[in-house]
């Protein structure tokens, strides 16, 4: 049976600036989708078979809320980046299709290694009993 990669979608007006997590997400091997509304992000989502999506909070057409409610009861990640002066903060919204607004925010090397523990348990629930997806050699 050919393993399954993890399904990503990332959700911005521009991908300027995430080339970090193309790569990071890449030596993961995962699937990386891509959406630049909430429109096509939504009909994205209604499919169901993204493990995590990195979202920013607002697009031109709109606000991410619904997003977020619609993910809620799934087997889905939602992060959000929020930009500050000094970089951005990463804001879980919701984990494993569990509403988590408030938990603390992030800062981008927390970020980096919860990413790596969100693809760590991809990894487990990917491989139980299907082929392998891995880590690839750096």
């Amino acid at each position: 049976m050919q393993p399954k990669d993890a399904k990503i979608l990332l959700i911005a007006s521009s991908l300027t600036g995430m080339s970090f997590l193309v790569t990071r997400l890449k030596k993961w091997e995962c699937e990386i989708h891509f959406a630049s509304s909430y429109k096509d992000a939504n009909i994205l989502v209604d499919s169901k078979i993204y493990d995590l999506v990195l979202s920013e909070f607002r697009l031109s057409d709109g606000s991410s809320h619904p997003l977020a409610d619609s993910l809620l009861g799934s087997n889905t990640t939602l992060v959000y980046p929020y930009p500050v002066e000094t970089g951005c903060y990463w804001l879980p919204a919701v984990k494993n299709g569990q509403s988590c607004w408030g938990a603390r925010a992030m800062r981008s090397n927390e970020f980096a290694a919860f990413l790596d523990d969100i693809l760590k348990e991809l990894k487990s629930r990917h491989t139980a009993g299907s082929g392998e997806f891995r880590a690839a050699s750096s």
